[in-house]
């Protein structure tokens, strides 16, 4: 072993060796930072392209929702607007009014139909302002 040493030819190869080795295990060990770099980036890839796809789902929920809220709130006001009307149509029709235009239950019932269709009307009214005040700063 000790001429192996002496050898100058010798010592270069196993140095070379040696020094072969390293760098082999050295680009391994990068090669597997690499790949789990990669497999990170695809995770993140993948995140985001599922998140696009399911957005516009999510928007066509939302605003499927808000057009049943819209609808079922729309039915019920009709369905308030015939009850006061049928109302209003029963006291006018009655014998002993049919000279004067409305009594005074069917202005009371017609009066609380606009009293509700304004405050309604009203608090748009408000919001649309509001929001064209904080668009103008």
């Amino acid at each position: 072993m000790a001429w192996i040493l002496l050898n100058k030819r010798w010592s270069l190869i196993i140095v070379l060796s040696i020094l072969y080795l390293v760098q082999i295990g050295y680009t391994n060990h990068l090669a597997g930072k690499l790949k789990e770099a990669d497999q990170k980036c695809f995770a993140q890839i993948q995140e985001i392209e599922r998140k696009q796809v399911k957005a516009p789902a999510d928007a066509q929920n939302k605003a499927n929702k808000a057009s049943a809220d819209y609808e079922q709130i729309k039915a019920e006001q009709r369905a308030k607007v015939e009850t006061v009307t049928r109302t209003v149509q029963k006291i006018v029709e009655r014998p002993i009014y049919l000279n004067r235009c409305i009594d005074d239950d069917g202005l009371q019932q017609i009066n609380s139909l606009i009293k509700n269709d304004s405050t309604r009307e009203s608090n748009s009214a408000m919001s649309d302002f509001e929001s064209d005040r904080s668009g103008d700063r």
